[in-house]
């Protein structure tokens, strides 16, 4: 875990908002694993609003500064009325860096109704992470329009870069099957892509399809070893 300077998750062109926060308490989430499998609790749409106004305020007061740090980039919005997503403030052109995450201070980052792993990112088959936002509130796509970058970033989180041009106003998501080697408590997929693949399993399942789309790119490194 990183001791002191940290910085929250930002947009390329914004890393001279850098904002320091308190990161005392920042710490990786590891997982109880079998072997080399390693159970995400997750959701479709893994962003679940709380349900008392205490969860309410906090998520909305953390989802303010996220969107202000990151103002005429990204911006984090609800979905629909119970789920968060992140989307484009501004055009992105292919390859181009959309958001540079960094781990959670638990101190500071809302985690309503769930468990940490719920919101948690796989690094590696025994290891995961809780992002920070805006990257904390990315959801999935079979057919996403940003993809991790293969090596972890600085801070020990990823980067996610362009798979193709976005435009302003889009939601950006990734593959969720491209970090985790196996995903837990709901396998149908409801993201709405031409190409879904119907079930979130994780990579362990379905590595075939996920080598043939991605080509071993965009797939995180220790999937690949």
């Amino acid at each position: 875990a990183v001791a002191s300077g940290g910085r929250r998750s930002v947009c390329a062109s914004h890393r001279s908002n850098i904002i320091d926060i308190d990161v005392s308490r920042r710490k990786k989430i590891i997982t109880t694993t079998t072997n080399r499998q390693s159970f995400r609790i997750s959701h479709p749409c893994r962003r679940l609003l709380g349900t008392s106004a205490q969860e309410h305020g906090d998520i909305n007061v953390a989802v303010q500064a996220a969107n202000e740090r990151c103002s005429g980039q990204l911006q984090i919005k609800k979905v629909n009325t119970d789920q968060w997503g992140v989307f484009a403030h501004r055009p992105y052109t292919k390859g181009s860096i959309v958001i540079s995450s960094n781990l959670a201070a638990d101190t500071n980052q809302p985690n309503p109704k769930a468990t940490s792993c719920s919101h948690s990112i796989q690094t590696n088959f025994n290891e995961h992470i809780l992002m920070d936002l805006p990257a904390q509130f990315l959801n999935h796509s079979c057919d996403p329009n940003i993809g991790v970058a293969v090596k972890l970033n600085e801070a020990g989180s990823y980067d996610f870069v362009a798979l193709r041009d976005i435009q302003e106003g889009e939601e950006v998501r990734f593959d969720y099957e491209t970090t985790e080697y196996e995903v837990g408590a709901f396998e149908d997929c409801m993201c709405g892509a031409d190409i879904c693949r119907g079930t979130i399993k994780g990579f362990k399942y379905n590595k075939g399809v996920i080598l043939e789309k991605y080509g071993g790119k965009d797939i995180s490194a220790y999937l690949m070893e």
